[in-house]
């Protein structure tokens, strides 16, 4: 293959001998054109955009990469392809989700190479189960040996738990990709993410609460909230160094308006989760139990004569 300096060369030798049959001849030179010049200015390609993400072992995302075929979405291997992944990728970005480093961007390192829906939807499906399951637990444990209680268990928080794991985990991604997309149309430096990267981040950001979710079954109110706040904080950095630099090129109101907005629905979920599952069953007995003192000191109704 010629380079641009063996085309240079070619050119000086074919002016040389043109000069010298006609000493009059005038000649004209072509510029090789540039790599570059058919990208548009303002939109950044998708290596560009990684430079950006940047991170220290980018090497190691560019040997994951591979050219991927396409197929159309109404067959089965276009779907297929969101599940191809192995178990050394899921506990890697399993691994990634509960420590976050300045510097390394979680869609960069872990997700664009290959993103998937096996690690998300397991995730919250897991998530689903330990925190029923655990509120259910917390509850028989902390009146076990009590008279008046009788334990029963609460199926129909299972389908509390789906919705509300289930909504955040994709209804929420769905509305910041749209966000994102149409502050990426206005500001063209901005980096893009896509719906499925954007899935991925959120699927594994909630690994972290499967463990906690168990400990929460230990009754005390100390340190309940010191395992949330501290899921809370792994996860919420693990979005926000993902998010940052999405929206960084972005007016500073709508970019720290998007993070605390992540953030305050990431609270609301942790904090929501914990004082549905596991302190509402408490109060619930109590006042069970408040009821069933006073009737007995009314005692049976007299019946008239």
């Amino acid at each position: 293959m010629e380079t641009r300096d063996d085309l240079k060369f070619q050119e000086f030798d074919d002016a040389t001998n043109l000069l010298a049959a006609n000493p009059d001849a005038t000649t004209v030179s072509i510029d090789v054109p540039d790599e570059n010049m058919g990208t548009p200015q303002g939109h950044r390609s998708r290596e560009e955009e990684d430079d950006l993400l940047g991170n220290e072992d980018s090497d190691k995302t560019e040997l994951l990469a591979g050219q991927k075929k396409i197929a159309p979405f109404w067959t089965f291997e276009y779907y297929q392809t969101f599940f191809d992944v192995d178990t050394y990728q899921v506990l890697d970005r399993i691994k990634g989700s509960i420590l976050p480093i300045p510097g390394r961007n979680f869609v960069r390192l872990y997700v664009r190479s290959n993103p998937d829906l096996y690690g998300p939807i397991w995730i919250c499906a897991t998530l689903i189960f330990t925190i029923t399951i655990s509120g259910n637990l917390s509850n028989f444990l902390l009146h076990r040996g009590e008279s008046q209680y009788h334990y029963v268990p609460e199926f129909r928080k299972v389908s509390i738990a789906a919705t509300a794991i289930y909504a955040y985990a994709w209804l929420v991604p769905l509305a910041l990709w749209g966000f994102l997309s149409w502050r990426h149309s206005k500001v063209m430096s901005m980096v893009s993410y896509s719906f499925l990267e954007i899935v991925c981040v959120y699927g594994y950001s909630l690994f972290i609460y499967i463990p906690t979710s168990i400990l929460w079954i230990v009754h005390s109110e100390i340190l309940r909230w010191v395992l949330m706040s501290f899921a809370m904080c792994l996860s919420g950095a693990v979005l926000m160094l993902t998010f940052w630099p999405a929206v960084r090129e972005d007016n500073r109101k709508v970019s720290i308006s998007t993070l605390v907005a992540i953030m305050i629905l990431h609270v609301l979920l942790a904090v929501g989760c914990g004082q549905y599952f596991f302190d509402q069953p408490e109060i619930d007995h109590v006042q069970h139990t408040a009821t069933s003192i006073i009737n007995v000191t009314k005692g049976p109704p007299q019946s008239r004569q």
